[in-house]
């Protein structure tokens, strides 16, 4: 990166040249003729964003508290996971950071195999699980299925989507999928904040119309919730869950 041209920029000392907008834009579009490349997936400004809060945090950040967001907090063969997940799998309580302590082994397995794969559409996660092997993977797995957090039970949530869906909409209820014996992952207990960013990104741009989006199931399903009953069933679910993952 020192021989670039032209040179990469400290961002601690240039970032506040930039406004939010102009921040999204780069790191989402990245600039041609130089080194600084689009980010890798499309689809999730979330993760977009969550980057430009980072830099724009750069300027007066101290080194000690660099290296606790950047760094992992457990050496070990989990290094990677526990760098945002925690060593106990509740997410350092990140509210944007989702649990995985006591989440579906097989649904774990699927999703990693899925990142590492290159075949999902988060980037981060993708880096995350870049060179691991396949056993490495499956152990990942294991470790966290098998600590305390989420509850493997139906969703007990009060929230009438999660529990009737709307059927006049065609939109299912939560529980029909995400429930034991199904394939869908543990809801019960998860981060309110993960929870709704989720749903939001599915959706993807309102300005887009439906037919030019994804078609997978939940892209669908998130589509057809409306948007101001998202952060109710977000909380809903979250509030019904283990008390383990309660926000700090």
């Amino acid at each position: 990166m020192h021989a670039a041209t032209p040179h990469a920029p400290d961002l601690a000392g240039t970032a506040a040249e930039y406004t939010d907008r102009e921040l999204f834009w780069i790191v989402r579009h990245g600039i041609k003729y130089t080194g600084m490349p689009a980010w890798p997936e499309t689809g999730r400004d979330d993760e977009v964003r969550r980057m430009v809060s980072f830099v724009r945090q750069l300027p007066t950040m101290s080194p000690q508290q660099y290296r606790a967001l950047t760094q992992a907090t457990e050496p070990g063969p989990f290094a990677r996971c526990t760098g945002c997940h925690g060593a106990d799998g509740l997410g350092r309580g990140q509210q944007d950071v989702p649990v995985i302590a006591g989440q579906k082994r097989d649904y774990l397995l699927h999703a990693l195999r899925l990142h590492a794969a290159r075949k999902s559409f988060s980037a981060i996660m993708q880096t995350a699980v870049s060179g691991m092997s396949d056993p490495q993977l499956q152990a990942a797995a294991d470790h966290f299925a098998a600590m305390p957090g989420l509850k493997d039970a139906p969703p007990v949530a009060p929230h009438p989507i999660v529990q009737n869906g709307l059927p006049g909409d065609q939109l299912p209820a939560c529980r029909n999928c995400h429930t034991p014996g199904r394939p869908g992952p543990l809801l019960e207990g998860q981060r309110a904040g993960y929870l709704a960013e989720r749903l939001r990104a599915w959706r993807g741009d309102e300005t887009v119309v439906d037919v030019r989006k994804p078609q997978d199931p939940m892209a669908v399903i998130a589509r057809r919730i409306p948007e101001d009953e998202i952060d109710a069933i977000a909380t809903s679910l979250a509030q019904g869950g283990s008390a383990l993952v309660k926000a700090p």
